[in-house]
């Protein structure tokens, strides 16, 4: 269905994809069939392609570390013939990839992959059932929180939003200095872990035409969560990475952090000051469910023109999927695993000095366990991701509400749709 609705849009895209320039012609590809151009930025991964070449499987890895605006670059070096065989690329960008004709359908190299990944991020590479792609990392979401000021208070740790509400107002009303959180008008994935522990998703397709739902239910039920905390005065709102953020993250005025698998090590390494101070809980959960959030992932995935999809395939079937990966892809790359096999390694199960010692990701297996597979990317994830951080910053500056803001964004984000042929339900 969604592809439908993709090849229904897309029809100029793909022929001209077609007609563009491919990297080979069919005599270039049986002489390129054993080497495969890989481009990623996950750390160690030059030691995984020489480990994959030792294996003699008759084909021949090559490597570049993306760094710099090499993702930026992708496109148009495919477009131009010129891109490499495999690229490492966000999932919230694969239906543009999809659409565009710039990566190649491998679901029969890579089906059997399946019931080794969580149903979350095998969704976030699939369309209408073909796959174009082979997750290689998620972003389950828990809260890291002050257990010195839950305790100097006397605040319960919240497990759900609503004893959320009430911790901030008890610790900011004991002291004034002190927020449960910062909102940052700039980052979208905090907002979009809540958006898909509600089981609801920026894009859906009903029949031949996108839904686009940055306005359902899902997300006022979250905007409103987040109005009344800012206006009561319980959140900070600095932008989230600059000094000022840091500074009170520091400083003590932040008592909690939601945010995805990948988070602590970063809060580790800009707050050691605190070391020993911070605890990871669940990610608190609505009212009457269990349900976890993510705020994306990675995917590698098959560009147009690699010579031989098939043994590109099977180099990332091995690197992400392989028992012989997990544990370097983990521990050296930093990746949180969407694979049961991953989920199951030592290596994520470490105990973090920074934070007392606990084994922190405990808590992320669990969400990425109960993170619904309801959400959809769709095909301008970037227009939609400019437009709701443009709202936000009115939001903060007092002149629109949050609900206000979903509703401008809805409406810039279909507008872009529309204004790139593709059909839309409204």
């Amino acid at each position: 269905m969604v592809m439908g609705v993709i090849a229904s849009a897309s029809a100029l895209a793909l022929l001209a994809g077609c007609s563009a320039g491919t990297a080979s012609t069919d005599g270039d590809a049986a002489a390129d069939a054993s080497t495969v151009d890989f481009w990623g930025w996950v750390p160690g991964l030059e030691d995984l392609v020489d480990q994959y070449n030792e294996l003699d499987t008759g084909t021949t890895v090559t490597f570049h570390r993306m760094t710099g605006d090499d993702g930026t670059k992708v496109k148009a070096a495919v477009d131009a013939g010129a891109g490499p065989d495999v690229v490492q690329l966000s999932t919230h960008d694969l239906p543009d990839y999809v659409i565009a004709g710039r990566v190649q359908d491998i679901t029969e190299f890579v089906s059997d992959d399946e019931a080794n990944y969580t149903p979350s991020s095998w969704a976030s590479v699939s369309f209408d059932g073909q796959v174009y792609g082979v997750p290689q990392g998620i972003g389950p979401a828990g809260m890291m929180y002050r257990t010195d000021m839950f305790e100097k208070y006397g605040v319960s740790v919240p497990t759900t939003w609503d004893e959320y509400l009430d911790a901030a107002r008890a610790i900011h009303a004991a002291d004034p200095n002190v927020y449960i959180a910062n909102m940052s008008p700039s980052e979208v994935g905090q907002w979009m872990q809540e958006v898909q522990q509600a089981e609801s998703s920026w894009y859906g397709v009903d029949g031949d035409a996108w839904d686009v739902g940055m306005n359902d239910s899902g997300s006022q039920l979250v905007a409103k969560r987040w109005q009344t905390l800012l206006d009561e005065g319980l959140v900070t709102t600095d932008t989230m990475w600059t000094p000022e953020y840091w500074a009170n993250v520091n400083a003590g005025k932040i008592a909690t952090i939601s945010y995805a698998a990948w988070f602590p090590s970063l809060l580790a390494s800009n707050a050691e000051s605190t070391s020993g101070l911070w605890k990871i809980a669940a990610l608190p959960v609505n009212e009457g469910s269990a349900n976890a959030g993510d705020s994306g992932g990675a995917a590698d995935v098959v560009l147009k023109g690699a010579a031989d999809p098939e043994a590109a395939a099977e180099f990332i079937s091995w690197l992400n999927g392989s028992d012989d990966t997990q544990e370097t892809m983990i521990s050296v790359g930093g990746i949180f695993p969407s694979t049961k096999n991953g989920l199951a390694s030592p290596a994520l199960t470490s105990p973090v000095p920074f934070f007392g010692d606990q084994a922190v990701n405990e808590v992320f297996i669990e969400a990425a366990k109960n993170t619904p597979a309801t959400w959809v990317d769709g095909p301008n994830y970037g227009t939609a991701q400019t437009a709701l951080t443009d709202e936000f910053a009115k939001v903060i500056n007092g002149q629109k509400t949050f609900l206000e803001a979903l509703d401008a964004a809805q409406a810039a984000t279909v507008d872009d749709l529309k204004a790139r042929g593709l059909s839309v339900n409204e």
